[in-house]
């Protein structure tokens, strides 16, 4: 679920302004219950298939398919492997395979009309350090009952289960209305124009289930934006008491960062107790402290949880949280003290941007903006500041974009001399309206989780179905279940994982099949 890089100009043809429906008033929308035959042949799914789609899973999970700056991902050695072994797969499940580089197509059946089911196999970076087994390795043991490893809720899980989905429809004979297709992205994680190229020279289906998000059907997604806060190489004199010499953090842009250091010079054990003692004020973090006596550098380290920018209520900030504890003193003017003061001042720790000037608003079905401070990088003797926020409808892009950059202005007013640069980018959220297999998905979802009267919903995250016709949202991530895509604890469960199958292969029966004589 989406990706470092913003939309480019072409994608955003697709995106569709939020109407009335999406109102709190808003009519409910009816489910349709799944017919006895779909949930036949999706009980069979899983009675047949349940252990072959975990193998699949752990195959899929060994291909490190993270993209290489500077390279296009169709041309990593491990998407290449990852193609081979799904056109291997595929063949000896029946399916046909076209492999067109950054995508790959496994199809089931024929016809004009067309139904897509939509996942990417590219992922997310992996710390190993971080994981008890490799990331890249499929992990059933550290935690009995999970299936731990980069890519298994992300999207490489439901590929898995959308492959033996197709599998049993084809087992059983289902007749087809319509041709199946599982498309599968290599750059929804990076750059989406590969994807946008694909799609200018293959018609896609003209219905789409992606399988890259929530249950139980997602309509709305908010618009990915970002602002890179700069704070330009400064010469100052070296101060004559305790300053930061670095502050730096986070991974990447659409993660909650767990990790953020700062380094503090002509430090000694008096200010290292006092810090220590304020760090009690942020306890959703963990702060470690070491003090080199001979140096007199304190080296303090924040340890946060990480979590998908796009819920960062489910992560601890690591460097908002470092940044508050920093910045309950006065240092002398550094480059790092400065950006303290930048982003506790301006970000705070806070997930709806509410210090950020402006910036912070809500709607009445997408919610509210939400931002996350997510990395901080030193380069070329800038110092830079990575900020993802999810924008809701309800205000134009230039709005957005006026909103960030008055802020930014307003703060350099008040901070004159230190000159922050702010690169914004802002672009719309997607409603698919009228999408006519929501009704449908809601049924299957009613069905097997046993819940009713349930509505699609918006999301903070972005997926492909904003470029697909009809482009709809349908799990893996359960409601009051913690994604964690993005994360550097990802996995799914196994129950998680054949409950999918189940219902990936009910919804693709009603969706799909001709419809059965009574």
């Amino acid at each position: 679920m989406k990706t470092n890089a913003p939309l480019s100009i072409a994608a955003l043809l697709f995106v569709v302004s939020v109407p009335a429906l999406c109102q709190t008033n808003a009519a409910p929308i009816s489910s349709k219950p799944p017919s006895d035959f779909a949930i036949e042949v999706a009980k069979y799914a899983k009675s047949t298939y349940s252990d072959a789609t975990v193998e699949t899973l752990a195959e899929l999970v060994s291909f490190p398919t993270v993209h290489e700056e500077g390279k296009p991902n169709a041309q990593l050695p491990a998407v290449q492997a990852m193609s081979k072994a799904l056109r291997a797969r595929a063949e000896k499940l029946g399916l046909d395979f076209r492999d067109d580089g950054a995508v790959v197509v496994i199809g089931l059946g024929k016809g004009k009309e067309r139904l897509g089911i939509v996942a990417h196999g590219d992922v997310q970076p992996a710390d190993p350090s971080k994981w008890k087994q490799s990331p890249f390795s499929l992990d059933s043991t550290s935690k009995p009952g999970l299936l731990i490893g980069r890519g298994t809720q992300d999207d490489k899980g439901p590929i898995a289960a959308a492959l033996y989905a197709m599998k049993a429809i084809a087992d059983r004979n289902v007749p087809l209305a319509k041709r199946i297709e599982l498309i599968v992205s290599y750059t929804e994680e990076s750059d989406w124009q590969p994807f946008q190229d694909w799609l200018a020279q293959h018609k896609p289906p003209q219905t789409n289930v992606v399988v890259d998000a929530d249950y139980p059907v997602v309509i709305a997604e908010k618009g990915w934006c970002s602002i890179h806060l700069t704070i330009p190489k400064v010469d100052l004199p070296t101060p004559e008491r305790p300053y930061i010499r670095s502050f730096v953090g986070g991974s990447f842009l659409s993660q909650v960062p767990e990790d953020a250091t700062a380094v503090i010079e002509m430090a000694d054990e008096d200010l290292q107790g006092r810090l220590q003692d304020r760090a009690n004020r942020y306890p959703a973090v963990h702060f470690s402290f070491d003090l080199n006596a001979e140096t007199h550098q304190l080296t303090i380290r924040a340890k946060g949880i990480s979590a998908h920018a796009s819920t960062p209520e489910a992560g601890k900030n690591a460097i908002a949280h470092l940044a508050a504890l920093l910045a309950t003193r006065s240092w002398p003017d550094t480059q790092a003290a400065r950006m303290v003061t930048l982003l506790d001042e301006l970000v705070g720790v806070g997930l709806y941007g509410e210090k950020f000037g402006g910036l912070s608003y809500s709607h009445p079905f997408m919610g509210k903006l939400t931002l996350v401070l997510a990395t901080l990088e030193a380069k070329d003797g800038t110092l830079t500041a990575g900020i993802n926020f999810r924008r809701p409808a309800g205000r134009t892009a230039a709005e957005v974009k006026k909103s960030a950059e008055d802020a930014v202005l307003g703060w350099n007013t008040k901070h004159p001399g230190v000159n922050v640069t702010a690169a914004t980018d802002v672009y719309d959220p997607y409603l698919a309206a009228d999408a006519p297999q929501v009704p449908t998905l809601l049924g299957v979802y009613e069905h097997y989780t046993r819940k009713r009267d349930v509505q699609p919903i918006s999301i903070g995250g972005g997926t492909h179905a904003r470029l697909l016709p009809r482009g709809v949202s349908f799990g893996p991530s359960m409601p009051g279940e913690v994604y964690t895509g993005h994360s550097e604890h990802e996995f799914i469960s196994r129950e998680r994982l054949v409950s999918d199958l189940e219902m990936y292969t009910a919804a693709l029966v009603e969706l799909a099949a001709k419809p059965q004589k009574k």
